[in-house]
């Protein structure tokens, strides 16, 4: 079968790989100019198979006056006019309670548990520094009593559903992590030591590498979508520009996996796929500059901030990654937020000496009301799929978003989880 992929990002590209294993010829299709440039360029580079709660949480709704208001808050919104926005964030509401958070829990585990399966099976023929991955562990910290409680619950409700997980108190948190504040407030924290780090972009470039080299598959990296070709009520293609040309791309089946703009790309099919872009910002801060260099990668809840080592000798570096920006597709850095992200370095670890470089960042995460991404034929067209909404997961569950892909249209039974990604399609 002839697939087209739209989207040249981490899901787009292990998609194609995974097509391609089944025996499929695949044509990627990006307006980038080469793989990994949007959301999967320098993002929090933290492989997090077991903390996979999603955002919508009982405890969201009575936060939000303070994170509207507060002055460093990770959260911004900025929905506009736009009824699609505004329709998701009272979705997103409506996901707030227990038994939904819960619920989608289960099902994110059950997607990261193949994920990691997935990637661990595909790294072993690449190496590891050269997408520069590392166990290291992860450490979530909670500077409240009340975060550790919610935390407690957490790790009950995931207990053999994903890895093993254990909860420190402070006095344990400091001897895993010695880098941090020793007299910062600090309640305690989850551990879990299978966690891992690598660099997103990286992988995305071995992936695209590897592709290439293969009989099955091509790339048109620069080509911008413009419409689908729509006759008699089926999708026979689409077309797109490229070098001011209008090209039309004919194909059996398409699988759309374009990040925060899978969402405006189908809309014309009648497809009402419910996908925001949530801004996020990062950076990178060389090694020499931090004065306690972590050597374990951890999420600061209190500061809604991550904190990922990477590399090694003279490429050591801290990435540095947060916030929550509802803005629709703005991707301009915002400099107020590139300065908050190296002061909460400056707050947790120290800093011996400013960085004259942090490789600021901004990208656009592509987020569902749940948290559950989009996985599936859409029902509308028999031969358009959707792999989309992995939000600030989308690392994580990359490859088994893939693989599942890959068995929908393959028509294989599919694991229990499967159907909670089904119902983020009920309205394509």
């Amino acid at each position: 079968m002839r697939v087209v992929v739209v989207g040249g990002g981490i899901v787009g590209l292990t998609t194609a790989r995974a097509l391609v294993a089944d025996g499929h010829e695949v044509m990627l299709l990006d307006a980038a100019a080469g793989p990994g440039r949007g959301a999967s360029a320098q993002n929090g580079a933290q492989l997090s198979y077991g903390y996979v709660a999603p955002l919508a949480s009982p405890a969201i709704p009575a936060q939000i006056p303070q994170l509207l208001l507060a002055r460093h808050s990770p959260l911004r919104l900025r929905p506009g006019v736009a009824p699609a926005a505004w329709h998701w964030c009272l979705q997103f509401l409506a996901a707030c309670t227990q038994q939904r958070a819960d619920a989608a829990t289960r099902a994110l585990l059950g997607l990261s548990m193949q994920s990691q399966q997935q990637f661990a099976r595909w790294r072993a023929d690449v190496p590891d520094a050269r997408i520069e991955h590392a166990q290291q562990g992860k450490l979530v910290l909670y500077r409240s009593a009340q975060g550790l409680a919610g935390a407690r619950r957490q790790v009950a409700l995931q207990a053999g559903l994903g890895p093993a997980q254990e909860i420190l108190d402070a006095r344990q948190c400091l001897a895993r992590e010695p880098a941090l504040h020793a007299d910062a407030p600090l309640a305690g924290g989850v551990w879990t030591p299978s966690e891992a780090v690598a660099d997103c972009a990286k992988v995305c470039a071995t992936l695209a590498e590897q592709l290439a080299a293969g009989p099955r598959y091509g790339a048109l990296w620069e080509h911008r979508f413009l419409r689908w070709d729509l006759r008699g009520g089926q999708v026979r293609g689409l077309f797109a520009e490229h070098g001011g040309a209008e090209h039309g791309i004919g194909f059996d089946a398409c699988v759309v996996a374009a990040g925060a703009q899978s969402a405006p790309l189908v809309r014309p099919l009648g497809i009402g796929l419910p996908v925001q872009p949530l801004k996020g910002y990062s950076i990178d801060v060389d090694a020499a500059h931090v004065e306690r260099m972590p050597a374990t990668s951890l999420t600061d809840t209190a500061l809604k901030t991550v904190f990922a080592p990477l590399g090694t000798g003279a490429a050591r570096r801290l990435r540095v990654a947060g916030f929550a920006e509802l803005v629709g597709q703005d991707t301009r850095i915002d400099p107020r937020r590139i300065a908050r992200l190296l002061e909460t370095v400056r707050m947790v670890f120290g800093l011996r000496s400013t960085p004259a470089e942090l490789h600021p960042w901004a990208g656009l995460r592509p987020a569902t009301p749940t948290g559950l991404p989009s996985i599936g034929r859409a029902a509308r067209h028999a031969n358009v799929y959707l792999n989309a909404g992995q939000g600030a997961l989308g690392f994580t569950l990359a490859f088994g978003s893939a693989q599942l892909l890959a068995d929908v249209l393959a028509g294989r039974p599919l694991p229990g989880f499967a159907a909670a990604c089904r119902a983020g399609l009920a309205g394509a």
